[in-house]
């Protein structure tokens, strides 16, 4: 198997928006259209948007259906499950508006490779016209097989959505399911976590195992376990980045939907007068056809023609308002989409300031920290040239680097420092550590951080020197 080839798979909690529903389905006026593909990263090329496929229900491969907006997909199933609920138990089962209805689930690999599967050796032009590429058959076997795997999992019929993208620099699959469990539930929290840390995580790693057991064939491994390696997908300044990108485009939603509102607003003022007026010119006819002496035939004439009018302005007036009352849903969904982002945007400034202030006043600590070892080193070779030297530096941390100690000491230091941190009681003991593990020095919780960490390298110091110094001094 390649090395370096990942498998993919990233599953979001969120909201199902008609917003979000027109970035899978790619439902955007030439104006949104210019938006992406103004942008700096340029992650979007249209000329390859009809490269973009959906899965229907029962393996189907056909061009994305942009008739209908997931969130109502989302709704139809949600509304059936209801119906089988209440057929099966006779009660009717509730949606808590904090419940999830919907998850997002994106699946695939590293880029090199997901774009092999799609285009095979055709050549993208990074900012040109691809248009003439083609599709290529294994993208949509590769397709197939998430697909049948996911409908295996967690139901068919409760996917209601299977896009892939082949129009973007990575080419990936969003699928969109309802999260029915087998007992009838709606449940995202044990679908894909659980009661607790430890669950959640240990659910999201069966998925991953999952997942990339699925795609060994098509050559993915899976990655690399980020409790274990530590690993960041994405560095802060990325995340803030694309935070930032994100509510820019959900800014330029929210004032297209604000003007689409004002336009609406006018039409339907226009109409109302345009109503008014014919209904006023119906009644003036009406008491005009009393009169003995008017010409009734032609006034009957005018007044029908009168009403087919007002008839076709009611039915513009009543298209107009369900037109209005669809953009305002669609702007609440997307000022509550913003308002949402924006509170990440607001953490991660705070995040940022206070990263930033604490390097600021602690600039010193932090330089001085980068030279520690090089300056051990420089003072353990200066002591074995000068004459007292070794006496001198007894019972020091140069005196542990003397003696090879240091990493020992260190790492117990460190072992020390975050267990203090975490308010845990004792720490492993190292092998070259003698004594127990109840004489670990307390932190306060109000300790200041560099103070506790003196504190417990000093500790470890005299819990590595020899004879144990640190017991020593206890039992006097």
């Amino acid at each position: 198997m390649p090395t370096g080839r990942k498998a993919m798979l990233e599953v979001c909690k969120m909201k199902m928006t008609p917003a979000l529903s027109a970035e899978h389905q790619r439902k955007w006026d030439e104006s949104r259209w210019e938006c992406k593909m103004d942008d700096p990263e340029r992650n979007y090329d249209k000329s390859r948007m009809h490269l973009n496929f959906e899965i229907r229900n029962g393996s189907v491969i056909a061009p994305v259906d942009q008739s209908v907006c997931i969130k109502d997909k989302v709704d139809e199933r949600i509304a059936q499950w209801k119906a089988e609920q209440l057929a099966q138990t006779g009660v009717e089962p509730t949606v808590r508006s904090t419940q999830h209805k919907s998850v997002c689930i994106i699946m695939g690999g590293n880029r090199e490779r997901m774009n092999e599967l799609a285009f095979g050796n055709q050549v993208l032009q990074e900012r040109g016209n691809n248009s003439h590429i083609k599709r290529m058959k294994e993208i949509e076997q590769f397709a197939l097989d998430n697909y049948n795997a996911l409908a295996k999992r967690v139901g068919e019929k409760n996917i209601v959505s299977f896009i892939v993208h082949c129009d973007e620099k990575n080419c990936h699959i969003h699928a969109t399911i309802v999260p029915i469990l087998e007992d009838g539930r709606l449940c995202a929290k044990d679908m894909f976590g659980g009661s607790s840390r430890d669950a959640a995580r240990d659910k999201m790693r069966e998925w991953h195992d999952w997942y990339a057991a699925i795609n060994e064939k098509w050559g993915l491994e899976r990655g690399d376990d980020i409790h274990e390696t530590g690993a960041r997908h994405k560095s802060l300044e990325e995340h803030n980045r694309e935070l930032h990108r994100e509510n820019k485009s959900l800014e330029e939603e929210l004032e297209t939907k604000r003007r689409a509102v004002k336009g609406l607003s006018t039409m339907i003022e226009n109409l109302t007068i345009q109503r008014k007026e014919i209904e006023t010119e119906i009644e003036n006819l009406e008491a005009q056809l009393q009169k003995s002496d008017s010409d009734k035939k032609q006034i009957t004439k005018d007044i029908v023609a009168l009403h087919m009018k007002l008839a076709t302005v009611k039915d513009r007036l009543e298209e107009k308002h369900d037109k209005l009352n669809k953009v305002y849903q669609e702007l609440e969904d997307l000022k509550e989409s913003y308002d949402s982002r924006m509170e990440k945007v607001n953490d991660a400034i705070e995040s940022d300031k206070l990263i930033t202030n604490y390097l600021n006043h602690h600039a010193s600590i932090i330089v001085k920290a980068s030279i520690l070892e090089q300056v051990l080193y420089d003072a353990a070779r200066i002591c074995r040239e000068l004459p007292r030297a070794e006496e001198l530096a007894e019972d020091t941390f140069i005196d542990d680097r003397n003696f090879l100690r240091w990493n020992d000491v260190l790492k117990t230091g460190m072992q020390v420092f975050l267990a203090g941190i975490n308010g845990a009681t004792n720490v492993a003991q190292t092998s070259s550590g003698g004594g127990t593990s109840n004489d670990m020095p307390w932190r306060d919780k109000d300790e200041d951080f560099l103070d506790w960490a003196r504190r417990a390298m000093r500790y470890a110091h005299a819990k590595h020197y020899p004879g144990n110094r640190y017991r020593r001094m206890q039992n006097r």
